[in-house]
């Protein structure tokens, strides 16, 4: 997860003004239609038929469908196909070559060393360069991407031919899986372009990509790709030999896409859909139907109950935290929200993930806990050791808007003030929840973390976090940092595993933020398609990085 600040007003504008590059720029494409266009698909398109034609439902229109611009469900699906990252994850997040064939870090993790593919090409026959990645760190550092990762990693060329390196002020494990979520831009255009430049500049061109997909046409409501046979590098031949799928491999895409879920789940109930992504879990699970099944690809974003503990706050004892995780019930809230039950903030399906004990559960424990904490009751009351009432606030956002995370404060109150000890759920907006909590004014709240595709704890957890706007439980332990930091060194994967499962025990003991579940990510998929495996995203629509290994059954 990429440590995150608190946006600033040039942040912010610097967002107005590229909505509105957006808006003007897709009109003139034709990606927009004025008015908002018909639910016909736009003219010149025609979707592919055929024995290895891919039929994909996405949920959001085009805008800009560039790497560093994506902003709707559409624009991912495009960049995941046409372009690629000097990496690329597995199923398990885990970095593998892509545009880059081989990498290694020296000067204690600080720098890394990538070595480019020479066969790498951009669909104009222009070589991938060191000036592509120079362009694409430079636009993501002023546009803050990632919050604020690029903004102090340095490129520059390497004494061999193809060889690149990163460098950065601290060792950082995560760069071959963070590189793979940053698809390169043609330097060739857009070198020397600030970023607002930069997507005026695509947005009046033909899209310019390196992927193993190219858009053959494209309209606000649908897009023809097809798979290029000159741009397949040695990643791409590897995942469609390792596929364990049966049939023909996909050779062209259709992506269609909608508006709103109910045209989405029409689409898909009507058959014309072979899979269908970004759709709510309660709407996936009634629209399986007989037609195929519904596959959790598996998240990145986890929820949690996070906790105030700065100096003087009710809940620093370890005891009082794992009490009150003791009585909730995520499974609960899985069966209605989808999704996976979480014991720490790393999701099950990434390589980093580790088996810890099972958390405790029950009255009987959660009093001997709150004991322990010198916690008393009497008449069914539980009382701070200062010898007032126990009183606790939950902080949530909307449950309008945010259903299930009013559901996890209700659930959370319920059980509590059940027990006996009272407390109330706020609901506030966004901008509200956030200045509260970055003020420290809060004592629990639900949040919803990016964790990212190779999880760094440090920015949740460690001691100096709490400079960057991370680390809102305000935890300052040494010897947890320590373990924060050994995470965080370059090595091989077994020891890297290794690191994360001692941070992984650490925070299961002391339950800094009482664990709910990793969010649902969920594809519909028909019975026509096979090779289709869970996959940890981001997104919904980047599950479309592993197409190549997708098999389709002539019916």
């Amino acid at each position: 997860m990429a440590e995150r600040t608190l946006p600033s007003a040039r942040r912010i504008i610097t967002a107005l003004l590229l909505v509105a590059t957006l808006v003007t720029g897709g009109i003139q494409l034709g990606i927009f239609g004025g008015s908002g266009g018909s639910i016909d698909l736009g003219p010149g398109v025609t979707l592919p038929t055929g024995d290895g034609a891919l039929i994909e439902g996405v949920l959001g229109l085009p805008r800009s469908p560039y790497p560093l611009f994506a902003e709707t469900g559409a624009d991912r699906a495009l960049v995941a196909l046409t372009y690629r990252g000097l990496t690329r994850l597995n199923e398990r997040n885990w970095a593998t070559p892509d545009l880059a064939t081989e990498w290694s870090s020296f000067d204690s993790g600080k720098a890394w060393i990538f070595t480019l593919d020479p066969a790498a090409r951009w669909d104009d026959g222009t070589p991938v360069s060191i000036n592509d990645v120079l362009v694409t760190v430079g636009v993501a550092s002023e546009l803050n991407t990632a919050g604020g990762y690029w903004n102090s990693i340095t490129v520059e060329a390497g004494e061999r031919e193809g060889a690149l390196i990163a460098r950065s002020p601290r060792a950082l494990a995560n760069l071959p899986a963070m590189f793979a979520t940053l698809p390169l831009l043609p330097a060739h255009i857009y070198s020397g372009l600030a970023a607002s430049d930069v997507l005026t500049t695509a947005l009046s061109e033909p899209p310019h990509g390196t992927g193993p997909f190219t858009i053959d046409a494209l309209a606000q409501n649908a897009a023809s790709l097809s798979r290029r046979t000159d741009l397949l590098l040695a990643s791409d031949t590897a995942i469609i030999e390792r596929s364990t799928g049966t049939g023909q491999e996909v050779t062209a895409i259709g992506l269609r896409f909608f508006g709103d879920a109910g045209a989405a789940l029409g689409a898909w109930n009507g058959g014309s859909l072979d899979l269908l992504a970004g759709i709510e879990h309660a709407a996936a699970t009634e629209s399986v139907g007989t037609r195929g099944r519904l596959i959790d690809l598996g998240s990145t974003v986890f929820t949690g109950i996070a906790t105030n503990l700065r100096p003087g706050e009710v809940l620093r004892d370890p005891n009082i935290r794992v009490a009150l995780a003791a009585l909730l019930d995520p499974a609960a809230i899985v069966d209605t929200y989808g999704g996976v039950v979480a014991r720490t903030p790393v999701p099950p399906g990434s390589w980093a993930w580790t088996s810890t004990k099972e958390l405790s559960t029950g009255t009987a424990f959660a009093t001997a806990k709150l004991k322990r904490a010198k916690w008393t009751i009497a008449n069914g009351v539980w009382y701070f050791p200062s010898k007032k009432p126990a009183r606790l606030e939950i902080l949530s956002l909307p449950a309008m808007a945010f259903p299930a995370d009013a559901a996890i404060a209700a659930q959370a109150a319920a059980a509590w003030n059940s027990f006996g000890i009272e407390t109330t759920v706020t609901e506030l907006t966004a901008d509200d929840l956030t200045a509260r909590i970055a003020q420290g004014e809060f004592r629990l709240a639900v949040v919803n973390i990016e964790i990212g595709s190779d999880p760094d704890l440090y920015p949740l957890y460690g001691s100096g976090a709490v400079l960057t706007g991370g680390n809102i439980s305000a935890i300052q332990l040494k010897q947890l940092d320590d373990l924060l930091t050994a995470a965080r060194v370059p090595a091989t994967l077994e020891k890297r595993q290794a690191a994360m499962a001692a941070v992984q025990r650490w925070c299961a003991a002391t339950v800094y933020t009482l664990p709910i579940r990793f969010a649902a990510t969920e594809l519909l998929a028909s019975s026509r398609v096979s090779g289709v495996e869970p996959i940890l995203v981001e997104q919904p629509e980047t599950h479309l990085r592993a197409v190549l290994s997708f098999r389709l059954v002539t019916p």
